[in-house]
């Protein structure tokens, strides 16, 4: 849980659902949407994720996977006009940065009454990368230290040097983007195809090749943004 030009550290996010649902209806994201584990890759196990599934959420160990990145030369993004991106210039903030990068490229389903994520929205339209993580940090730092101490295991100190990292995954206009606020911009990572379980396939298959193959023994954790029932409260 990297981040450039570092002068200020969050508490790093658990990678816990539930946690990420508590604080996206912190967002206001709408109650009848929320995040779910991805328990397997395999055809089965996808079919038990809520269906459709608009955004995904990816943590891996960070210094393996960036050390290949770099061997092999892997692009860092582009600015890509309708995807929307920020940098993340606040350590330890990339659960944070994954959750706004998830939730800003589906705002108009998952959260269409939302007056903070509205207003955010038009508060940075204009802004670049690098500024909508500066609004960012002030926007989202109470809600930030509100929510990160939740969860199953003891909340890091905020200075720890956290080995595993976040990014985001979306569909926009029919393409499949990796959204890394350590990058330059938004990666594109090509058509996602029709039916409505497209876009969650796409994602996988991208995330089999260019994550876990390379690594089969490391530790990777997948979550779904989707519909939820009255029940899960």
């Amino acid at each position: 849980m990297h981040a450039l030009s570092i002068k200020e550290n969050w508490v790093g996010l658990e990678s816990n659902p539930e946690v990420l649902t508590e604080y996206a209806h912190k967002l206001g994201v709408q109650k009848s949407w929320g995040f779910s584990d991805v328990y397997g890759l395999d055809e089965d196990a996808l079919k038990a994720v809520p269906s459709p599934c608009v955004g995904l959420i990816f943590l891996y160990p960070y210094s393996q996977v960036e050390s290949r990145k770099k061997a092999l030369g892997k692009s860092r993004g582009k600015k890509t006009p309708g995807v929307w991106f920020m940098a993340q210039t606040i350590g330890n903030a990339c659960g944070a940065v994954a959750l706004m990068h998830t939730v800003m490229n589906c705002l108009s389903t998952v959260s269409k009454d939302s007056s903070f994520l509205a207003k955010f929205d038009a508060d940075t339209k204009g802004a670049g990368a690098a500024e909508r993580g500066k609004l960012f940090g002030g926007a989202l730092r109470d809600l930030h230290d509100e929510v990160a101490p939740s969860g199953q295991t003891d909340a890091p100190n905020a200075s720890a040097d956290l080995e595993f990292h976040f990014i985001s995954m979306v569909s926009v206009s029919g393409h499949l983007y990796e959204l890394d606020g350590n990058n330059d911009g938004p990666l594109d990572l090509g058509p996602v195809g029709d039916g409505p379980d497209a876009f969650l396939s796409a994602a996988v298959e991208h995330v089999k090749e260019h994550y876990i193959a390379p690594f089969p023994d490391s530790h990777f954790s997948l979550m779904a943004l989707g519909p939820r029932s009255e029940s899960d409260d």
